[in-house]
């Protein structure tokens, strides 16, 4: 497990005066004020704005178990909320409320948020290494995201927690036979054994024994793709070299998708090391190489759809 706790001034940064009225620039809207003990964002809601705090403070919590949260942080002046579901609207696994004080602050959303990695150098770095340091220590955690209700060692929960580990979310299992909240899920919603293993998505919904595809539809992870949109280019496989396409394209101002079937990192994203990839040469895991170049195409504004089959390939046209 990784120390990031001596990485707090990284996750949790505080811009300067400087670096402020840069990103002031790029915000989606007007500064907002919100009274005391307001909710700023629900775990959970699709389409969320970071939010960088002017004054005041905004207290940012996370679901711990089924019935309860624990808090994360408190953002001050200078600091901006979310984490890397915020580049791509996808649904936030953490909640804010306004602070004792209350809180002034400005939105920016996926788009806004986009351009400030792309646009100011300096800030865009800060931020993103914060907002990929905050989704590191979701999963560290665990208890943050996902929970997964059944018997640990059964097929589905193995693979149901296989691809939400692959795809980059927290997750946890709780034992439907010993866990006293898992037992209590179960006998509450009066499932059968055979509809097991539950799946608690961050927003509340209860899915029963789910596909990979009804989970990544519950978390946001499969966006609602538009049939009339046209992609400039369209990339079949989200391994290295179709995330490396897709970096290289989107970086170039074209509209892209990328589709996969399964998970992120194809073959490469199960190694649990690599020696040979360019630019790394003490190693890394597959894991945490996909993760990075998954990162840096939602940077792009690359559209990844997780997971979806595709079917054939039309080239006539």
């Amino acid at each position: 497990m990784s120390d990031l706790g001596a990485r707090d001034h990284q996750m949790f940064p505080v811009l300067n005066a400087e670096q402020l009225e840069t990103a002031k620039r790029f915000a989606s809207g007007p500064a907002r004020v919100f009274a005391a003990g307001e909710q700023v964002y629900a775990i959970g809601e699709h389409g969320v704005a970071a939010w960088l705090v002017l004054e005041g403070t905004i207290d940012v919590v996370r679901r711990d178990g089924l019935s309860h949260e624990a808090p994360i942080t408190t953002h001050g002046p200078g600091q901006l909320t979310g984490e890397v579901n915020q580049l791509a609207g996808r649904p936030t696994i953490a909640g804010g409320t306004a602070g004792p004080a209350g809180c002034t602050a400005l939105p920016f959303d996926p788009a806004h948020l986009r351009a400030l990695m792309v646009g100011s150098a300096d800030v865009g770095e800060i931020v993103m290494r914060a907002l990929i340091l905050r989704r590191v220590g979701l999963i560290e955690q665990g208890s943050g995201g996902t929970v997964i209700v059944g018997l640990p060692d059964s097929p589905d929960v193995v693979r149901l927690q296989g691809f939400l580990t692959r795809s980059g979310y927290p997750n946890i299992v709780l034992d439907a036979a010993s866990d006293d909240e898992g037992r209590a899920l179960v006998e509450r919603t009066g499932v059968a054994s055979s509809d097991l293993p539950l799946v608690v998505c961050p927003n509340g919904t209860v899915l029963k024994r789910p596909s990979d595809i009804e989970v990544a539809a519950c978390l946001g992870i499969t966006p609602e793709l538009d049939p009339d949109t046209v992609y400039d280019v369209a990339i079949v496989g989200a391994g290295p070299a179709g995330l490396a396409a897709a970096v290289y394209a989107a970086s170039e101002g074209l509209s892209v998708i990328v589709l996969d079937e399964r998970a992120i990192g194809g073959q490469a994203g199960a190694s649990a090391r690599i020696e040979n990839y360019l630019g790394f040469p003490t190693g890394i895991s597959g894991q945490a190489l996909a993760g990075r170049a998954f990162n840096q195409a939602l940077k792009f504004g690359a559209e990844i759809a997780i997971p979806l089959t595709v079917e054939h390939l039309d080239c006539d046209e």
